[in-house]
C-alpha cells in the first residue's frame, strides 16, 4: 500500500468524516475508519490542515454537554445512585468515575496548598508557633543573652543554632530534631507542598483499601470487589468535592462566619451512609453501623498514613 493510498482524503460529503481526515488508517491500514479506527481505535483526525479547522476541533472537544448536568446533581444529592447507574449500564450519560475523582481531588489539592499556605503566613499563626518551637527547644537562652525571639530573624535563628549545637545536655537525636523543626519552619511551603504531594499519591493508592475494608463489612452483599471500587471512588470523589467547598468558603469568607461552614463536613458519614443504604440494599439502621465501622477503620489506618508520610517528609528537610 503506497502512502498517497494511505492518507487518501474522502470525496463523498455523505461521509461521516470531514473533507481533511483520513478513509485509510495510517496507524494500522485499516479501510473504512468513520470517525475512529474499528480496529485499533484510534482517531482519524488529520492535524495537517488549516489553523481554522484546528481550532474548531479543540472549541468541539471541550466536554460540556448533558454528561456533566446528569451527573452534577444526583452526585451530590443521591449517593450511591451513580454506582447503581455504572453496574446497570447506564455509564454513557454521566462523567466516568476516574474522571470525577481526578476533578475533584485537583481541586481539593490545590485549595488545601494555597489555603494552608496563606494560614501559615498570618502573623498569628506565626507568632504561636515560634513561642511553641522556643518552649519545645528547652534550652537556656538566656545565656547567649537572648530574651525574646523572632524565628523569621536570621540572627536570632544563628544564635538557637549555636545554642542547640553547644548544649551538652541533649542527645544528638533531640538536637536533629530541634534543627530540623528550624528547617521545617523556615521551609513551610515548600514543606507543605511536598507534604500534599505525597498525600494525593497515597490517597489515590488507599481507595482501593477502602473499597477492601466495605468488602469485609459488607461481606454478605457477596458482590465482587469492582463493585466496591466504584463505590470507593464516588464516595472519594464527593470527600474530595465537599472538602474543597468548606475550604473555598474559609478562603473567601471570614473566619467568624466560615467557621460554620465546617460542620459540612458532617455530610460525609451521613453520604456514606445513605449511599450504603442504597447501593447494598441494606436498611438504614444496619447501613449507620456499616458506615461507623468503616469510616473508624478507615481513618485509623489514615491517621497511621498521615504521621508516617509526616516523617518522611520531614526527614527530607532535616
Amino acid at each position: 500500500m503506497s502512502e498517497n493510498d494511505q492518507i487518501a482524503k474522502p470525496n463523498n460529503k455523505d461521509r461521516e468524516v470531514n473533507p481533511y481526515d483520513f478513509t485509510i488508517c495510517p496507524n494500522c491500514g485499516a479501510t473504512e475508519v468513520g470517525k475512529f479506527c474499528p480496529s485499533c481505535g484510534q482517531s482519524n483526525k488529520d492535524f495537517n490542515k488549516p489553523v481554522k479547522e484546528i481550532i474548531g476541533d479543540l472549541a468541539g472537544s471541550v466536554n460540556f454537554d448533558i454528561r456533566i448536568v446528569n451527573t452534577i446533581k444526583p452526585f451530590f444529592l443521591k449517593p450511591g445512585f451513580l454506582s447503581q447507574e455504572y453496574f446497570a449500564g447506564r455509564r454513557q450519560r454521566y462523567v466516568p468515575p476516574m474522571r470525577l475523582y481526578l476533578f475533584f481531588s485537583i481541586i481539593f489539592f490545590f485549595l488545601a496548598q494555597y489555603a494552608g499556605i496563606k494560614r501559615m503566613n498570618r502573623e498569628d499563626f506565626i507568632q504561636t508557633n515560634s513561642d511553641t518551637t522556643l518552649e519545645l527547644f528547652s534550652l537556656n537562652l538566656n545565656n547567649v543573652g537572648i530574651d525574646s525571639i523572632n524565628l523569621n530573624d536570621s540572627l536570632d535563628k544563628e544564635k538557637i543554632r549555636e545554642e542547640v549545637k553547644n548544649d551538652s545536655t541533649s542527645s544528638e537525636g533531640t538536637k536533629k530534631a530541634i534543627l530540623g523543626g528550624m528547617n521545617i519552619f523556615e521551609n513551610k511551603e515548600l514543606f507543605l507542598a511536598a507534604f500534599i504531594k505525597k498525600l494525593s499519591y497515597v490517597l489515590f493508592l488507599l481507595m482501593p483499601v477502602f473499597a477492601l475494608i466495605l468488602a469485609l463489612i459488607l461481606w454478605r452483599s457477596r458482590l465482587l470487589y469492582v463493585k466496591h471500587l466504584i463505590f470507593s471512588i464516588n464516595f472519594h470523589s464527593f470527600l474530595f468535592g465537599l472538602s474543597s467547598l468548606v475550604i473555598a468558603l474559609s478562603i473567601i469568607l471570614p473566619d467568624k462566619v466560615s467557621v460554620y461552614f465546617s460542620y459540612l463536613l458532617w455530610g460525609i458519614p451521613v453520604y456514606l451512609m445513605v449511599g450504603i443504604s442504597r447501593f447494598y440494599n441494606r436498611k438504614m439502621i444496619g447501613a449507620f453501623f456499616k458506615a461507623l465501622g468503616a469510616i473508624m477503620l478507615y481513618w485509623f489506618i489514615i491517621a497511621i498514613v498521615f504521621v508516617i508520610i509526616f516523617y518522611f517528609t520531614a526527614k527530607e528537610f532535616a
